[in-house]
């Protein structure tokens, strides 16, 4: 007995020879000749809001390499992820210090590397600069000989670099781990673009007044950690609220921590007024 759904078609060639051909379709089989598609096929979901894509780098951005040609060991592989103009750049900077709206939308689908990459070298210059000169005020006014101080840049660039680049990994891992679907580019724009406000703050604290010093500390944490905040609870919210309320505060101490060690290490000077020249002998 033919299978229930099952047909023949007769042939019948010039020789006047009689050809039997039996198709059979199954929805448990796939189909056995031709190019037809099975009906089975998905429309494809569109991308969630916030941090979104099962992997480190989403393949959905419009800059990724539609192609997919380029390994991910070449340096061709992540060009694209630098190719932004200095109008981009410096909107995504006044985005992170002004927040007006959110920050990925801001970025419109397309974050960068070059930014962060540019913010912490220039947050880590600015750091040594800031501090040289008031030390070497210092030895001036003191009379004494200055040297400038090369394991302050070598902190300088340890620190801003693990928290550009080291801590979004360690944020992104966790959130990944609770199944908050992060991506990886997403959370270094954040915490890259993030470092924007640290540079006023360094200039400014070359003044000679430890408590306006603070207040500059104060308020350079408060506007960053709002910023990282206020951006990262889309995707926090994705966890059970226990997970996420940790992933905060983790977020919060790190920030907290950086900010402690800009203060002591870099804004924690005094300007020693020169010593008055002693009496004449007679």
């Amino acid at each position: 007995m033919a299978n229930k759904g099952a047909y023949a078609a007769i042939e019948i060639d010039d020789d006047d020879e009689l050809q039997f051909q039996s198709f059979a379709s199954s929805s448990n089989s796939p189909n056995a000749t031709g190019n037809i598609s099975s009906s089975n096929n998905s429309t494809p979901q569109p991308r969630p809001a916030g941090f979104g894509g099962a992997g480190a780098f989403d393949p959905h951005r419009n800059i990724q390499d539609q192609a997919g040609a380029r390994p991910i060991w070449s340096v061709e592989y992540y060009a694209k992820f630098f190719d932004v103009d200095t109008a981009q750049v410096m909107e995504r900077c006044f985005a992170s210090v002004i927040p007006k709206e959110n920050f990925l939308d801001v970025m419109q689908g397309s974050p960068d590397l070059y930014g962060p990459f540019w913010i912490a070298t220039t947050v880590v210059f600015v750091l040594f600069v800031i501090s040289s000169i008031v030390e070497s005020i210092n030895a001036y006014s003191t009379g004494t000989p200055y040297k400038y101080d090369f394991t302050a840049l070598t902190f300088a660039f340890g620190t801003i670099y693990s928290y550009a680049f080291l801590v979004p990994t360690i944020i992104w891992g966790a959130t990944k781990y609770f199944g908050c679907q992060p991506d990886l580019l997403d959370m270094l724009a954040l915490y890259g673009y993030g470092l924007t406000i640290w540079i006023p703050v360094a200039v400014l604290c070359v003044l000679p007044f430890d408590l306006l010093r603070w207040g500059l500390v104060i308020l350079g944490a408060s506007a960053s950690g709002l910023f990282l905040v206020r951006n990262m609870y889309p995707v926090l919210s994705r966890a059970e609220a226990q997970t996420s309320k940790s992933i905060l505060i983790l977020v919060v101490a790190l920030h907290g921590l950086l900010a402690l060690l800009l203060k002591y290490k870099f804004f924690a000077y005094t300007v020693t007024a020169p010593s008055p020249p002693p009496p004449p002998t007679l």
